[in-house]
């Protein structure tokens, strides 16, 4: 591995050969290797729900109305339409299976390591640096969090919008035309569509043109693509409106939906200090990739010391890149790159609850590792180039390698990553409220309970958890101490859609239909897209009699989530009883249609058939219903009933 760097703006750098389509080919397959178990994995309890599994919009695929939604829409607190544009894209191809969703994912950040590798070797002329970089950047461990979750394509879809946006940049430096710039502006538009993490892109593109391009003026700079620093600043102006305006609706879209916390939460010192801690042990983790977890409570209290420390290492390092930065330029724009790319998830303005997360280090890790591939060689070998030190390259190669593969182990599902976590942190009370959800969706209901039970201790007033306490208790039948979960959840939160919405099931288990509709009225107000609360809503109305009044809340319901089965079949009934019969069958079919596997759904349609005379396909569905369920008695009888009538002469 060599440190020189052999391109700038004014000298010819090598255009990528036979040598380097091998090294990409080889950097292509090694990366889909690794992480070729994605395909086995499965969706996760936490956040994959509401980014493709439980999204009624996104479960339908590509649709008109999907696709207008993508475009205008807020999903999951965030206006990133390119990245909803690609979950509605793979629902329709591949369906809910998550192995073929994880693996676009891979895809994605195969073809940003190879596009990342060849942009720095036309940058630099530097094969291995380059080559290291991209390998470093595909196969780390901090980077499977981006790449085996799901919910994270925004990371691996913007990150190959970041690298593509470096490429057309180097097309534009080579032969700077308009239309060149054209394209610069172009990609790096579609990167801040799948994720404004690239905000930060026009300042390392700044850094870029110091080094390796070589493009800041200099006394006696004979560069012929030399500009002053003020020209180049000028230069990026159309990326800095764009960056501007994409973090401006960020934070509307965020606070829209309550996902940015107020700066007034917590002091600014607080989070001054935490963000020096967040940057030291990011640094470290890189170094050392053990203990990584999907979430990480934040402190609720910072010993003085902590960012202290944090400070203090900064501050050496710091110092150490502006002694060698004449000589060594790559340490300062690495650094620099480093710290400037992490400012918008560093916790100055605090996003969610994490203290930090794996994810964000997922394009900021690019500066440390140019750091390292040409700032050791140059300070510690004298340029010289000795054997150990490509062993010691190939073994940190190797030793991401296996650290990756072990980390990939805990994302197969929401069981393995939460237990995983849990193991590296008892007191994680998201992964004990999440490994609870697990657990109880795979029917170990004692062990769920038990888990639920202990968030609630580690965060006592945290109205979600009350809440995913109460279902445990509810489906362990012990509705009364699960009423009362609800009850303090709405206390704590008066905000909380679901807690009502719960509320208004235990009090509809108990005939109080009056108290269950108004509580789901009342989720309803909260959250106006709750379709299962429209649905409960109607089917309580109806309960009391009132099909007219009904019939909107299962319509409204179905408008939101046409998806619904149960919505499809009630509102059928709802409509038969007010004699809108045509419009009954057609929900009944819809019902079929959804749950083919259902006998309900087919005996309910087959009785409508019969009822209007259709008995050739009221049969059709009574068997079809029988199939399901043999022991159906109901429906046998009704078919006997309905052929004995098709037998008879006519009169």
């Amino acid at each position: 591995m060599t440190a020189r760097a052999r391109g700038s703006a004014g000298q010819h750098v090598p255009i990528a050969g036979a040598i380097e389509a091998a090294i990409a080919a080889a950097l292509a397959l090694v990366t889909l290797a690794v992480f070729a178990p994605v395909r086995g994995h499965q969706f996760l309890n936490y956040d994959d729900n509401a980014y493709v599994t439980e999204h009624p919009l996104v479960r339908t695929g590509l649709t008109r109305a999907s696709v207008a939604w993508a475009l205008t829409g807020v999903h999951h607190a965030t206006w990133h339409p390119l990245t909803t544009l690609t979950h509605l894209l793979d629902v329709e191809l591949y369906g809910l299976n998550a192995g073929a969703h994880l693996t676009v994912n891979v895809v994605l950040h195969t073809l940003a390591a190879v596009v990342l590798f060849l942009t720095l070797y036309g940058m630099t002329g530097a094969r291995w640096p380059s080559a290291w970089v991209a390998a470093l950047f595909a196969w780390h461990p901090l980077h499977v969090e981006s790449v085996a979750w799901v919910s994270e394509r925004k990371d691996v879809l913007s990150g190959l919008g970041w690298m593509l946006t470096l490429a057309a940049y180097l097309a534009y430096v080579r032969r700077p035309t308009w239309t060149r710039y054209a394209a610069v502006i172009g990609v790096f538009a579609l990167g801040l569509l799948a994720k404004p993490m690239l905000v930060t892109l026009p300042f390392v593109l700044l850094l870029l043109d110091w080094w390796p391009l070589g493009r800041v003026a200099r006394g006696g700079s004979d560069a012929p693509a030399a500009r002053t620093p003020g020209a180049l600043v000028v230069e990026k102006i159309p990326l800095l409106a764009l960056a501007i305006g994409a973090s401006i609706v960020t934070i509307v879209a965020q606070q829209s939906a309550g996902a940015l916390n107020s700066m007034g939460n917590s002091p600014l010192s607080f989070r001054v200090g935490n963000a020096l801690v967040s940057y030291a042990l990011y640094l470290w983790k890189t170094v050392w990739p053990a203990g990584l977890v999907v979430f990480y409570p934040p402190a609720t209290e910072l010993p003085i010391w902590k960012p202290i420390a944090g400070a203090l290492v900064l501050l050496a390092i710091s110092l150490l890149v502006a002694r060698q930065a004449r000589r060594v330029p790559a340490l300062a724009v690495g650094w620099l790159w480093y710290l400037g790319t992490l400012v918008p998830v560093i916790g100055l303005v605090r996003q969610g609850d994490q203290a930090l997360a794996d994810r964000f280090t997922y394009l900021p890790s690019i500066g440390l590792f140019l750091m390292a591939a040409w700032g050791i060689p140059t300070i510690a070998t004298r340029n010289r180039t000795p054997p150990w030190l490509a062993v010691a390259a190939g073994a940190v190669l190797i030793a991401c390698i296996g650290g990756t593969a072990q980390q990939l182990r805990h994302w197969e599902s929401s069981v393995t990553l939460f237990t995983h976590a849990l193991a590296v942190d008892p007191a994680n009370y998201v992964a004990t409220g999440n490994l609870g959800a697990a657990l109880g969706t795979l029917g170990r209901h004692d062990e769920a309970l038990q888990l639920h039970r202990r968030a609630v201790e580690l965060q006592p007033t945290n109205a979600r958890f009350r809440v995913a306490l109460g279902s445990a208790l509810a489906r362990l039948g012990r509705r009364d101490a699960a009423e009362a979960e609800y009850v303090e959840a709405v206390r704590l939160d008066p905000t909380n859609a679901l807690a009502e919405y719960d509320l208004g099931l235990v009090r509809a288990e108990r005939g109080a239909l009056d108290d269950a509709i108004a509580h789901y009225r009342r989720a309803i107000a909260l959250d106006p897209r709750y379709a299962k609360a429209y649905h409960n809503l109607g089917w309580a109305l109806a309960e009391r009699g009132a099909f007219t009044e009904a019939i909107p809340a299962y319509q409204q319901a179905l408008a939101l989530d046409a998806g619904l089965i149960a919505a499809h079949n009630n509102l059928a009934i709802a409509l038969e009883r007010v004699g809108r019969t045509d419009e009954a069958l057609a929900h009944y079919a819809a019902a079929v249609a959804l749950a083919p596997d259902e006998p309900r759904a087919h005996a309910n349609y087959g009785a409508l058939l019969a009822g209007t005379g259709r008995q050739a396909e009221a049969i059709t569905e009574y068997r079809a219903a029988l199939r399901l369920n043999p022991d159906f008695a109901e429906v046998r009888a009704a078919l006997a009933e309905t052929e004995a009538a098709m037998a008879a002469p006519a009169r």
